[in-house]
């Protein structure tokens, strides 16, 4: 068992390697995730079949298929409202009042509102809207990249309301509480006590707008020229092109779906947790209940519906419409690929007993440097494979136990947790969200990966001295 643990670390390794020195996102994660099915099954015919049962594992599962057929939407989505000149006109309209490049980030920022019940929403949105900006205010793509991402992941993390993350994380932390006998607290409550000490996403947050301003790594002087890349990670181009609109450019084609997705997601959330959270269930409780991935992709599916009809009285062919929503989702599919074998990655690293490995290394530390040290493993472990999410399945279960037992408090720990994998979700050059945000942005993802390093380390650097802190105190 000791020695199988200690394997599982070997897979995430090699995946950031052959990353780092290939450029190329899907194939390292495949060679990773063939690697640990080896090591679970070692002959080749057993390393191939059990990398495909964790494919079809990961496709079989409600919850990520949610997610997958989500995205796959919503990018579609975005294909309609661009081919409806929706886009267009907003870009046209700001484009009279943004002039300078920090008009550009302060219109970025401004849509967080409209923007933050999910980190791909986010990413995918506020990118399709401010890319034509950035290109005509000269703003390099890795820069665009890097304020799209850092408003996404760490935004949504923070907000206890109407996002994929509450649901998510809500699951993750009662499971934890189960595991540790603690029966006096509520998974949403720990949430909500949790928010103030994600010191990274906070500080990263605060680093990122300062970096408006102050810019600590800058993009290539031949980048500032040129915002388009030849080339992006795994050849992915998601192109924003200034198409002819299908029918007459309007701001309202743009904003009333956006509008629309965002009330629909917050009844939906309602909706689907009121009967499980009780006749007499508090906000709280109902939240808690709830199924956002599906609240979030039932919104979006109806959202879908009504905006092709506000289109078609507009002129724009069903026939036609159907087809683009159909191009925009394929426009995704690379990353949607990218995000199925990084799960699947994280599968294995998981049957390969990595989160008993790391229990093992943290299980003799003293009670004030458990919440910093879950942070580090956090960052590290979802810096390795990608995914926030699923380095937040493995270590959970065992970090409240384990603040339970050295009596460390719950809550700090559970933010060590969620804040520790978002910094990976930021930062690491494998992850499915930096991928989607170098994407949108047409950066370079290598040079994407370089320039946002700087920041992203120093806030995490931040973060774990304010756990240490915060451990002590």
């Amino acid at each position: 068992m000791d020695n199988l643990a200690w394997l599982s670390i070997l897979p995430p390794i090699i995946t950031i390697i052959i990353a780092i020195w290939s450029k190329k996102i899907l194939p390292s994660l495949l060679v990773g995730l063939l690697v640990g099915s080896y090591l679970l099954h070692p002959s080749i015919i057993g390393g191939v079949e059990t990398a495909i049962e964790n494919i079809i594992k990961i496709l079989s599962d409600k919850d990520n298929l949610q997610v997958l057929l989500f995205l796959y939407l919503f990018s579609g989505l975005i294909t309609l409202l661009r081919k409806a000149g929706g886009i267009n006109a907003f870009s046209k309209s700001a484009g009279k009042f943004v002039k300078t490049k920090n008009g550009v980030f302060y219109t970025l920022w401004a849509l967080i509102p409209v923007t933050f019940i999910d980190c791909a929403f986010r990413i995918i949105g506020a990118g399709s809207i401010t890319r034509s900006l950035a290109e005509k205010n000269k703003i390099a793509g890795e820069r665009l990249a890097f304020m799209l991402n850092n408003t996404a992941s760490p935004v949504v993390e923070l907000i206890p309301i109407a996002t994929t993350f509450v649901g998510f994380n809500i699951a993750n932390i009662g499971q934890g509480l189960k595991a540790a006998g603690v029966q006096d607290k509520s998974a949403y409550s720990t949430l909500l006590h949790a928010i103030p000490f994600e010191f990274f996403s906070i500080v990263i947050l605060i680093i990122t707008f300062l970096s408006i301003y102050f810019q600590w790594k800058k993009p290539s002087a031949a980048k500032q020229l040129q915002h388009t890349p030849k080339e992006t990670a795994d050849e992915m181009d998601m192109v924003m092109k200034d198409e002819k609109p299908e029918i007459k450019p309007r701001i309202f084609n743009l904003v009333f779906p956006m509008v629309i997705v965002i009330v629909l997601s917050f009844f939906f959330f309602w909706y689907f947790g009121k009967d499980k959270g009780g006749v007499n269930g508090t906000i709280s409780s109902v939240i808690a209940a709830t199924d956002p991935n599906k609240a979030m992709l039932v919104a979006l599916f109806i959202s879908i519906l009504i905006t092709v009809v506000i289109y078609f009285f507009q002129k724009y062919p069903v026939k036609k419409m159907t087809t683009d929503i159909i191009s925009g989702g394929n426009e995704l599919m690379n990353i949607l690929a990218i995000l199925i074998v990084a799960w699947a990655l994280g599968a294995v690293t998981q049957d390969l007993h990595l989160s008993d490995f790391i229990k093992q290394q943290l299980g003799s530390l003293p009670a004030w440097s458990i919440p910093v040290s879950l942070f580090l493993v956090a960052c590290v472990v979802t810096y390795f494979i990608g995914e926030g999410w699923a380095a937040s399945s493995l270590i959970m279960p065992f970090a409240i136990s384990l603040a339970v037992t050295a009596g460390a408090g719950i809550p700090i720990c559970v933010a060590a947790v969620i804040t520790g994998g978002t910094f990976g979700d930021v930062s690491s050059p494998v992850a499915g969200m930096t991928n989607m945000s170098s994407n949108i942005a047409g950066a370079d993802h290598t040079k994407y990966i370089k320039y946002l390093n700087p920041y992203n380390f120093m806030a995490a650097g931040i973060a774990a001295v304010l756990f240490l802190i915060a451990g002590f105190v």
